[in-house]
């Protein structure tokens, strides 16, 4: 198995006849291919990359017709190759989850057939959820494209900066992944206007790299953690100056100490949780840094004085009274 951030590195000292990009990351996976194409030399224009349906037929025509204007081809099935079974205990759930393990293999056998033909002609690329089906096939490497960790999320900023010519230290790579909460859609893009600025300082990050809501909202619920209800009070100002809806800034907290509270009283991982409440890693990450600072019976107070302000947000009491009423409260818990 290789990561992501490993892969050019070990390509350039293996050479496989197919690689599995398998995990949770759609934008991991779709960097991975696209430095497959650079590492080849392989222009993604309907030529050099062939896409076929994800059956056996297809692929194998698909590698063994070589590539019309020379070189290396790139095979990319991105659908489902192999098929899932059911989560079905019955007699005839156990039937068909029988003859899906049995074409599994089929497809197995297929695949180490198909890949002893290969000759160099050919890189043969699978986009999946797991690796579970793809491992211990001979000529076949898996590469993790998992959401990657904040250090991982450093260290590809430093890395893509550099590239580019752009040296960006690991104090302002750590801001830029905080701020985008280890989202790497949104890292790569902020990290490209940082280099097309120019010198990337700690100044220019603040200036330039859009903080996301939610890590907006936990400097604020730092702030009320901290009981600093003046900074708490200027942070929330300055949201509602700069056009955030008191109401949009109310569902924000909310949602957010509902996910403290989920990971003060529960033993599910990051990931877990994140899959779960269906949010993102750093989400979570940032929602129990600060549910180490609450006890369990803390934080469900502060979910009944949400509750509470919730009811008179409904009620049409003045939005910006509410806010103020419920900053407090939480700050005094």
């Amino acid at each position: 198995m290789i990561k992501f951030l490993e892969m050019r590195e070990k390509l350039q000292k293996a050479q496989f006849a197919a690689l599995c990009l398998y995990g949770n990351d759609v934008w991991v996976k779709r960097r991975a291919l696209s430095n497959l194409c650079k590492m080849y030399d392989v222009t993604d224009d309907g030529f050099g990359v062939d896409r076929p349906e994800p059956t056996a037929e297809s692929i194998e025509l698909a590698c063994l017709t070589p590539n019309m204007f020379g070189g290396i081809k790139l095979v990319v099935c991105e659908q489902p190759f192999f098929p899932d079974k059911k989560d079905d205990f019955s007699d005839k759930g156990k039937v068909a989850n029988k003859k899906i393990s049995e074409k599994v293999e089929e497809l197995r056998r297929f695949l180490q057939r198909l890949l002893a033909k290969w000759e160099g002609s050919f890189l043969l690329v699978f986009f999946a959820d797991s690796d579970k089906n793809f491992v211990g096939i001979n000529g076949l490497e898996t590469v993790d494209c998992n959401r990657l960790d904040r250090d991982s999320v450093v260290k590809w900023i430093v890395g893509f900066a550099r590239r580019q010519g752009v040296e960006i230290d690991r104090f302002c790579a750590d801001r830029i992944a905080s701020y985008c909460l280890s989202d790497m859609s949104r890292v790569a893009v902020e990290t490209q206007k940082l280099i097309d600025h120019g010198d990337v300082t700690a100044e220019a990050v603040d200036m330039l790299v859009h903080r996301d809501a939610e890590y907006v909202v936990y400097d604020l619920s730092s702030a009320i953690a901290d009981k600093n209800a003046a900074k708490a009070m200027r942070i929330y100002r300055e949201l509602v100056g700069r056009g955030e809806e008191p109401r949009a800034l109310f569902a924000l907290i909310y949602n957010f100490y509902r996910r403290v509270y989920y990971v003060r009283t529960s033993s599910f991982s990051n990931e877990e949780i994140a899959g779960y409440l269906g949010v993102r890693p750093g989400s979570v990450s940032y929602a129990r840094e600060t549910a180490e600072r609450y006890k369990p019976m803390q934080l469900k107070r502060a979910l009944d004085c949400l509750a509470e302000a919730d009811a008179r947000l409904k009620a049409f009491v003045d939005d910006g009274e509410v806010m103020n009423i419920l900053i407090m409260q939480l700050v005094s818990l």
